[in-house]
């Protein structure tokens, strides 16, 4: 037996005896159920210090403690923490890629996806990266189909009426290939 488990055991059973002294003192003032309630919370110290709860809660406090100082002061844990610092940033930077493509695969488009352009521009090149054979998905750029006009009555129908907006999100929707 450690000299850190005496302590334990002193310090279990003197709070163990303070919580007895309280119940005693509420039972002479007849105040029976609150007396009870003393005696059975001063019972639990020396109960986790018998069944060795109280020892493992004090090793187990001595270690975080250990691992907290450790964590402040040790070059080795910064290293650790820069490290899962960086690879969270690579998952969130893979998350919004992802949910870039994901949200264009989607929509049901057949050109190049801007995901697949943003992701080439992320990563230095020309455009987007074609599988083995070519076959791997949108044409390249000055193969692309071109999107089919709209009817001139409706164009200038709008246009003539007014709807500055419409003719604005009309054409980039066009522009776009939708």
């Amino acid at each position: 037996m450690s000299g850190a488990d005496v302590v334990t055991g002193a310090l279990c059973m003197a709070l163990t005896g303070l919580g007895l002294v309280i119940a005693v003192q509420r039972a002479r003032q007849r105040r029976f159920l609150n007396a009870t309630r003393w005696t059975a919370a001063a019972l639990f110290p020396i109960g986790l210090y018998l069944t060795g709860l109280a020892t493992l809660s004090r090793r187990v406090g001595s270690a975080v403690a250990d691992w907290a100082t450790d964590l402040a002061f040790g070059l080795k844990a910064w290293g650790g923490v820069a490290i899962l610092a960086f690879a969270v940033i690579l998952l969130m930077i893979t998350r919004m890629v992802g949910g870039k493509k994901k949200s264009t695969e989607s929509s049901g488009t057949a050109s190049t996806t801007s995901s697949d352009l943003d992701l080439s521009a992320l990563l230095g090149g020309g455009g987007p990266v074609a599988g083995a054979g070519g076959s791997g998905g949108a044409p390249p750029r000055g193969r692309q189909p071109k999107p089919a006009a709209a009817p001139r009555s409706r164009r200038s129908s709008r246009a003539s009426g007014g709807d500055d907006e419409f003719a604005e999100i009309e054409e980039l929707l066009r522009r776009r290939g939708i």
